[in-house]
């Protein structure tokens, strides 16, 4: 009988300590909780900070930039303000002389637009197999010389027949004779319509003795190069 009333006694201290132990351990957990989501609460406010100075420094910069840009295009009005007024100073006190220059640079020009130009010039080597036209950089087996090129379009020229005198300059800068002995330069003649023309002449130099390397030839008009290209021979 003494011991079941010992038994009986020590229940009520034994849930007691559980109850305890389980508050405490609760409450453990609940500050646990807490903790971490103060420290979340904590990083994701700095980060919300780090964000707002970087927005912050963008938009100064931003700000910077644009108030260098305005600053930078009422500079250039100011002085396209003060060109203007300079030229139109100048222009009212301009001697004579001046004027005649002026007018002479326009002579000039309308003459640059008057004057014929080549240009996708090309030149190779060939030799004629019977009917066949084959390229060739071997100076023992060119026959001829063939020369494309383009005469350009320049409406400012009147159309018809346009000489072309075509020379050619050896590797040691001499001139071959294209003609008899004393002609250094063969002339051709090429319809030009004012447009894009293309043309395609033929030089014989089976008679020459062609040395190695790189051959000039230069395409003339009213005394003047129009053109000029290079081509090899091995």
């Amino acid at each position: 009988m003494v011991a079941s009333t010992l038994f009986f006694d020590k229940m009520p201290q034994n849930k007691l300590l559980y109850l305890t132990a389980s508050g405490v351990g609760m409450l453990t957990i609940g500050l646990i909780i807490v903790s971490f989501k103060l420290y979340d609460f904590s990083v994701k406010n700095n980060e919300l900070k780090d964000k707002i100075t970087l927005e912050k420094s963008i938009h100064q910069n931003q700000i910077s930039e644009i108030l260098k840009r305005y600053d930078s295009v009422n500079r250039n009005y100011s002085d396209g303000v003060s060109l203007v007024k300079k030229s139109a100073t100048v222009r009212k006190v301009a001697p004579s002389g001046q004027l005649n220059f002026r007018k002479g640079k326009n002579t000039t020009a309308k003459e640059v637009e008057k004057k014929l130009s080549a240009c996708n010039i090309n030149a190779r080597g060939v030799r004629l197999i019977s009917r066949d036209v084959v390229e060739t950089c071997v100076s023992s087996k060119i026959d001829q010389v063939r020369i494309r090129f383009t005469l350009e379009e320049n409406r400012d020229l009147e159309s018809g027949n346009k000489e072309i005198a075509i020379q050619i300059i050896n590797p040691k800068k001499r001139l071959l004779a294209l003609k008899g002995k004393s002609e250094t330069q063969l002339v051709k003649e090429v319809y030009y319509d004012r447009l894009n023309t293309d043309a395609c002449v033929f030089i014989d130099l089976y008679q020459h003795q062609l040395i190695v390397g790189d051959y000039k030839i230069n395409l003339v008009h009213n005394g003047e190069v129009i053109g000029s290209t290079n081509f090899r021979v091995n």
